[in-house]
């Protein structure tokens, strides 16, 4: 299992950021050479940010973070779900590879994660929050909070349980370098009104084309958006925290998403709306502030071997991924030139998979008789009930009936710098034929290398209707391997 790791351009110097930072600094300072690390996650958060482009959105903190660090404008996760993108991101290695690809499928006895590696070379680790990994992911932590009582009235008390356990850890281990993965809950569905601060007009909300623009999708959007912007107000307490005990100098701290924003086309799909995330990296006078890379791609699968870069340390031949610390010491080197993402089961089963590059994309659906599969998560949103109601209607627009569409093409291909939404599949069309050609190539080569399993394989009943939405069984059916 050794992936080819050709992926940035280097010079024939060493590409670790540390060895870009004199020694001497770091003792005359009085701080540990080993930064510490604390990556911010939200749950489920598009693209919807100040910082990148939304301007009708309210996240003043994550903007700041970005003017004073890297934004990354061109990255991707893995998957478009929650435990298969995150244990993605903590192994360094695709869902499939672990066979953690079904939601809520947990890590085995035997499978490493950054908190592992970390510990080994001096860090002291820790997580709150939200984890979603397993119990053998969590015992690689020498400090869990099972709370889940950031969710509370607004404003957010000074003795929130969350932000007291935030503020113990990063107290207690100020001496010596910490990892700590601060997984939020924001915006995850359900939403509700009486718990958050109604503070984004529906009126200036950003509808995209393929959901019905109507008051009910409109407020659903913009209660979507005041949970990003409760999360912008936490993550600002807890940086403010790491302010005060000036730790911001000698502190590495990350923001990114699992997976798209929770509505339907987006999360659960191998579209960008699905498988984008922010990525911001801040360094207080280590990385250049202002800086944004959009030359080439950024996986996700790249994160664990990053951050064990940034700890001085290797990461593990299984690894898939290839450190970008590099890049956060000069922002004009290039990333991927293209990347891979999976969707497997989540309420619905399938089998799909893409490669994107910076022009084009290639989705595989291996269900193309049916209608795509969506969370029921999605399908019990009032985005979902006025899409149903126009379809009933007669009333869906093109992009609109795609959701819906059975049967759906087995390829879809998608001209990205012309068609950013990916509203129109060219697999038909002769002028794509051979680009479509060397895409599905290099996606059935990347299958190969990774041990990715036929889609006839690890199969699982699926839990909810795909035609209406409507959840069936309430438990997770078993899976079975042919």
């Amino acid at each position: 299992m050794n992936p080819k790791r050709n992926i940035y351009i280097m010079t024939g110097k060493c590409a670790c950021l540390l060895c870009h930072i004199p020694a001497w600094a770091h003792a005359a300072a009085g701080v540990p050479q080993k930064p510490n690390i604390i990556v911010f996650v939200a749950d489920d958060a598009g693209m919807d940010f100040g910082c990148y482009g939304n301007r009708n959105i309210h996240t003043p903190n994550i903007d700041k973070m970005a003017a004073g660090g890297l934004r990354f404008d061109r990255a991707f996760l893995t998957a478009p779900q929650s435990s298969p993108s995150r244990i993605s991101m903590m192994t360094g290695m695709f869902a499939h590879t672990t066979g953690t690809e079904d939601l809520h499928s947990p890590l085995d006895g035997d499978t490493r994660m950054i908190p592992s590696f970390l510990h080994e070379a001096g860090y002291r680790t820790g997580v709150i929050l939200k984890r979603h990994w397993g119990e053998n992911g969590d015992r690689q932590f020498d400090r869990i909070d099972n709370g889940r009582e950031w969710y509370g009235k607004e404003p957010l008390a000074a003795s929130n349980p969350a932000l007291s356990r935030y503020r113990d850890f990063i107290g207690a281990n100020r001496e010596q370098p910490f990892f700590l993965w601060v997984g939020f809950t924001d915006p995850h569905r359900p939403y509700s009104a009486q718990d958050n601060v109604r503070q984004n007009d529906p009126d200036r909300v950003t509808v995209a084309p393929y959901h019905v623009d109507n008051p009910s999708t409109r407020r659903d959007i913009a209660d979507y958006y005041d949970e990003i912007s409760r999360m912008d107000r936490h993550i600002g307490l807890m940086t403010d925290e790491l302010e005060k005990l000036h730790l911001l100098e000698n502190t590495v701290i990350i923001f990114l998403s699992d997976n798209g924003m929770p509505f339907p086309r987006a999360k659960g799909t191998l579209y960008d709306a699905g498988i984008q995330t922010p990525l911001i990296v801040s360094w207080k006078g280590k990385i250049k502030a202002g800086g944004v890379h959009r030359n080439g791609l950024i996986s996700l699968i790249d994160l664990a071997p990053t951050l064990l870069d940034l700890a001085g340390t290797s990461a593990p031949q299984n690894m898939y991924g290839k450190s970008f610390a590099p890049l956060l010491h000069d922002p004009a080197l290039r990333g991927r030139d293209h990347i891979h993402a999976e969707r497997n089961w989540h309420n619905c089963d399938e089998y799909m998979r893409c490669i994107r590059t910076e022009k084009y994309k290639l989705i595989y659906n291996a269900y193309y008789t049916l209608p795509h599969g969506t969370a029921t998560d999605l399908s019990t949103s009032p985005t979902w009930y006025a899409l149903k109601k126009a379809q009933k209607e007669g009333t869906l627009s093109k992009a609109q009936q795609t959701i819906f569409a059975a049967p759906r093409p087995m390829i879809e291909l998608y001209d990205l710098e012309n068609d950013s939404l990916e509203l129109n599949n060219v697999a038909d069309e002769q002028a794509y034929r051979e680009e479509g050609k060397k895409l599905v190539s290099l996606l059935l080569q990347w299958q190969e290398e990774t041990g990715d399993h036929p889609w006839w394989k690890r199969r699982r009943p699926d839990q909810s209707d795909r035609i209406t939405g409507f959840p069936v069984f309430p438990q997770r059916p078993e899976a079975w391997d042919d």
